[in-house]
């Protein structure tokens, strides 16, 4: 396929934007939510080009588009997922500072919870943000596009405006006030999981030694910082539940060890899954080679009971006297002279016994390969039950670094929370 250049996909794109009307995929005012069949003018032409540098992808465009259209500012949030794109409005609650209740917009705790077991029966919000939360990261908390006081300026409203979302997609509630207290007091829950997950992405892309990712964990430290742009960062060490601050040289080193850890899992699960599909295919071709023993065993029966049928009637025709004999041949009784019918005999039986050897020979070499099938399958279910072993052990125990990353991933969720 031959690409276009971008400008004449951007035209397209920009003809397509020019008449688009997005409001009527518009919730509570705040809310867009949009298909891929809704934008697919927009999908195919960015599927005929090259993107220039400065985007990452074709969701970049998509967000960059959207923006112009519909003002969007640094705390609206954008998230394009696997099947829809999302267009999130922050919008703040005024509340009276002498208020009860301020945190939750002052609605009662107990207003709140019934809501909560009423629109969440089974606490389905839990796994909605968690299944979001990549896609929030990938478009504005990535490392590869914000420095640390940018993140410190859009965290919080990205994951209010993911809890909003999901709020809206599963309760019937039509009061923004009480949209944001619902947010709220989910994502009390839900904020600590939440900022492991963004730490846990940020010591990914660390460990994958991106120079964007170096660049902001550098920022955390015991002393003040200035990046290329200027900005200052004051001391702000990335501190564990111990007091333990973590530095570039002790956060490498303990990515580098985790890294190969879970690199050592994943090596035993792919075995895992290599062995499962070696063991089908064994034992497919031993049912095949058993049903080939199995009919060669009774061609073997047919050529023997054939040969001593034979062997029979040569024995009564040498005990015999007459020059001529009834014999049956083909399903037809016939004569024949004696002494011919004998020797035909004779050369049938010859031929009969030559392909029982052949035939048996055949066979043990069949059971001989049968046998070494089934050693073959004996030996993959022991490495399969061991490699099992391994990994569920892997899986329950852990390893000895998982504690210490775990411990680096509490400490910089921790820092990153801080306002």
């Amino acid at each position: 396929m031959i690409e276009e250049p971008f400008s004449h996909v951007e035209k397209t794109i920009d003809q397509f934007f020019a008449t688009f009307n997005p409001e009527q995929y518009l919730y509570l005012d705040v809310l867009y939510r949009f298909e891929e069949s809704d934008l697919e003018v927009v999908l195919e032409a960015l599927d005929q080009c090259r993107l220039p540098k400065r985007y990452t992808s074709f969701v970049d465009v998509l967000h960059e588009k959207f923006t112009q259209k519909l003002n969007l500012d640094r705390h609206d949030l954008f998230i394009c997922t696997n099947d829809e794109i999302y267009i999130k409005r922050y919008f703040k609650i005024d509340i009276p500072k002498d208020a009860e209740e301020r945190r939750a917009c002052s609605i009662p705790a107990e207003t709140l919870l019934a809501y909560k077991k009423t629109c969440f029966p089974n606490d389905e919000y839990k796994a909605r943000l968690l299944e979001l939360l990549p896609f929030a990261i990938e478009s504005t908390l990535n490392v590869k596009k914000i420095n640390p006081l940018e993140f410190k300026r859009l965290f919080v409203s990205v994951l209010v405006n993911l809890t909003d979302i999901v709020v809206i997609e599963f309760s019937e509630i039509e009061d923004l006030k009480e949209v944001r207290a619902l947010s709220l007091y989910l994502l009390r829950e839900m904020f600590e999981e939440m900022m492991l997950r963004i730490a846990e992405d940020i010591l990914m892309h660390f460990s994958n030694q991106e120079r964007h990712a170096i660049e902001f964990l550098s920022h955390f430290g015991i002393h003040e910082t200035i990046d290329s742009k200027g900005n200052r960062y004051k001391p702000n060490p990335i501190l564990d539940e111990s007091n333990r601050a973590w530095n570039m040289t002790t956060i490498r080193s303990t990515m580098i060890q985790y890294k190969k850890s879970k690199q050592s899992l994943f090596s035993k699960q792919k075995d895992l899954g290599s062995l499962k599909k070696r063991l089908d295919i064994l034992r497919t071709e031993l049912k095949t080679q058993e049903a080939h023993l199995k009919g060669q065993h009774l061609l073997l029966k047919e050529i023997e009971e054939k040969a001593q049928a034979a062997r029979m009637t040569i024995d009564r025709l040498e005990a015999s006297d007459s020059k001529e004999v009834k014999f049956v041949e083909d399903g037809v009784e016939k004569m024949f002279e004696r002494r011919s019918l004998m020797a035909q005999l004779y050369r049938k039986e010859d031929h009969l016994l030559n392909d029982r050897n052949h035939l048996q020979k055949h066979i043990r070499e069949l059971e001989m390969a049968r046998a070494n099938k089934q050693k073959s399958i004996y030996v993959n279910e022991r490495r399969l039950s061991d490699t099992q072993t391994a990994i569920t052990s892997l899986e329950s125990q852990g390893h000895p670094i998982d504690n210490q990353y775990a411990r680096i991933c509490r400490a910089l969720a921790k820092t990153l929370s801080q306002r």
